[in-house]
């Protein structure tokens, strides 16, 4: 079994886990709620894109609806055969907190060193970037909001491709 595969088998797990607990706590806040009180984040918009984009726990779920899209997708899954998905993942999270104004520090390759040797094609760049996009409207991220983010990470495009 590839990492990959490995990764997103304990993903599945892993999200079918938190969802009991996630929904739990949602109903139970609106349940004590007082609907003629606003609450504080009713009237707050987002500052960063990072924060329009759900902050940490948005940018992961993102994240890995991009890894289950990758997993799912004979195009371009064999880019991930040798690579360490989990470890991965968490700098992909924190590639894009870094670039998304959520104030980590990337601390990963640079992107052209990353991408070295394997000679990832338009249609490859393409198909990655369609997956990005389905997994933000999976998570009901505004087109403006998918927008921005992708306008941040089109200059990288250079700097992936054909390396």
């Amino acid at each position: 079994m590839s990492h990959f595969r490995k990764f997103l088998a304990h993903l599945t797990t892993a999200l079918l886990i938190t969802a009991l607990p996630i929904s739990t706590v949602l109903l139970a806040g609106c349940a004590q709620s007082d609907p003629n009180t606003p609450s504080p984040s009713a009237n707050a918009s987002p500052t960063t894109l990072y924060q329009a984009l759900g902050d940490d726990s948005g940018v992961s779920a993102i994240v890995d609806g991009l890894l289950a899209r990758i997993a799912r997708d004979p195009r371009i899954v064999h880019h991930f055969d040798e690579t360490d998905i989990a470890i991965f993942r968490e700098r992909l999270i924190e590639h894009l907190c870094a670039v998304t104004d959520g104030g980590c520090v990337y601390q990963g390759e640079n992107m052209a060193d990353s991408h070295k040797g394997l000679n990832i094609t338009q249609a490859d760049f393409d198909a990655l970037v369609g997956h990005l996009i389905e997994s933000m409207k999976e998570q009901h991220i505004s087109t403006s909001t998918r927008n921005a983010l992708l306008k941040r990470l089109a200059p990288m495009y250079s700097e992936v491709t054909y390396q």
